[in-house]
């Protein structure tokens, strides 16, 4: 799958992204809390500190939203992605609830900043990125 979003919502996502980065401790409180709260079996796949889950949760948005103009260079690593997550039990309908998750902290943490447009242009990016995870998943 390749990435189909236009020069505008490329833009969107790495400003909204850009305050994001300047809300992330909260934004990644926010979202762990809502995921737990939409998907409460989910709670069991984090074996990590959820300090530690944050901040690679971070780094791959990063690594996302710096190769938006080479998507397809991110599908490898996104495939692998994908496999790995089949060994802590993250199923399909996850990916879902994690968009759905990730979307409302954004528009917690950024309020009007996080426009109906905005919140589209992250939406069609994260399924994307799921796509490809899935996948790789599957494979």
């Amino acid at each position: 799958m390749s990435l189909a979003l236009t020069p505008r919502q490329k833009w969107l996502v790495r400003e909204s992204f850009a305050s994001v980065c300047e809300y992330s401790d909260s934004v990644v409180v926010l979202f762990y809390g809502r995921l737990f709260e939409l998907a409460p079996q989910t709670r069991d796949m984090f074996k990590v500190d959820i300090r530690t889950q944050a901040r690679k949760l971070t780094d791959m948005l990063t690594a996302v939203v710096d190769a938006l103009d080479r998507f397809d260079q991110l599908r490898p690593m996104l495939l692998e992605l994908g496999q790995k997550h089949t060994g802590y039990k993250v199923q399909p309908e996850h990916y879902q609830v994690l968009t759905a998750a990730l979307t409302w902290a954004f528009g917690q943490a950024l309020g009007g900043e996080f426009s109906r447009e905005t919140r589209a242009a992250w939406e069609q990016l994260l399924h994307a990125v799921s796509a490809v995870m899935l996948e790789g998943a599957r494979s």
